[in-house]
């Protein structure tokens, strides 16, 4: 495989999605990057908004934040984070990131997995 360079402003990126909750931009993934192996992602947190609750059956995904404070929800435990945190969710685990604040938030995600598996879960509240 030969090396990508994904320069801030020259990296081929799929559309960013974006939803009441934030924004997701890939910056890698095999669809971008046939057979990378993982994914990384760009996430904005709109302010007082909280991303859906779902799992990753097959990857593990790691969360650094770059901006912003934020609650992380991971298997019902709640983690509040600052910029320069890391959170690791495992292969399985729920989780969502919730933001209280009235800024939006950043962070970069990634995946052990380049085309990963989202599996939604109906809140009980």
């Amino acid at each position: 495989m030969q090396p990508t360079l994904h320069a801030s402003g020259h990296a081929r990126k799929l559309e960013a999605h974006s939803e009441i909750w934030g924004a997701m931009c890939w910056l890698i993934e095999d669809q971008l990057v046939p057979s990378a192996g993982v994914s990384v992602a760009r996430m904005t947190i709109n302010a007082e908004a909280i991303s859906p609750t779902h799992r990753h059956p097959n990857c593990n995904e790691t969360i650094v934040l770059l901006s912003g404070n934020v609650t992380c929800i991971v298997d019902d435990q709640e983690y509040l984070i600052k910029a320069g945190d890391v959170v690791f969710v495992p292969r399985g685990s729920a989780h969502a990131i919730r933001n209280e604040t009235n800024r939006a938030a950043v962070a970069m995600l990634s995946y052990s997995a380049g085309a990963r598996v989202y599996e939604a879960i109906k809140n009980s509240e």
